[in-house]
């Protein structure tokens, strides 16, 4: 009884010095930075022609009109005002009458119009991963390996040891077949 649990010992120290070494020789992984951050507005700029009806224009007459000694009227002086787009025709008939007449040209314009329509915002951002200063060597690599073999090694014992002691599984094998 006494040799078992000195076995038990020193199973217990030698598990516990390969976990220390094991936990002191592992080393960190690599580091994940977010570093460029880019915020763009998409823009669609839209140029097109608009029509744009220009205002009506006006004419202005002076005229003098006098009687001569036979009772006639008589244009002394004429002055006129209007615009490029206006034809003014005038008429004095027989009993003295003035007559006037304005016709306007129609005339529409298409000036230019630029449209800008700003989109949804889109965010694209990268990660750069840095890598470990230094890499893993072959015995680390064994070393973390070991490590896993060593834990998977000591839940098998624990468990053979604990169905040793306790016979559990066979316990739990009747209640299954129940």
């Amino acid at each position: 009884m006494r040799n078992s649990i000195k076995k038990l010992q020193c199973v217990s120290v030698m598990f516990g010095i390969i976990l220390t070494l094991v936990t002191l020789c592992s080393c960190r992984t690599a580091k994940q930075i977010s570093s460029n951050v880019e915020t763009k507005y998409d823009s669609i700029v839209v140029e097109k022609l608009v029509p744009y009806a220009l205002p009506e224009d006006s004419a202005k007459i002076r005229a003098l009109l006098e009687c001569d000694k036979n009772g006639k009227v008589v244009l002394k002086w004429f002055d006129e005002e209007h615009s490029k787009r206006m034809s003014l025709q005038f008429s004095l008939d027989s009993l003295g009458n003035l007559l006037a007449t304005a016709k306007t040209e129609p005339d529409t314009v298409y000036l230019p119009q630029t449209t800008i329509n700003v989109g949804k915002k889109s965010v694209s951002q990268s990660v750069v991963t840095v890598p470990v200063e230094k890499k893993l060597n072959w015995w680390q690599t064994t070393l973390i390996w070991t490590g896993a073999i060593t834990w998977l090694a000591a839940i098998i014992a624990l468990l053979y040891w604990s169905n040793k002691k306790t016979n559990w599984m066979s316990l739990l094998w009747k209640l299954i077949k129940k």
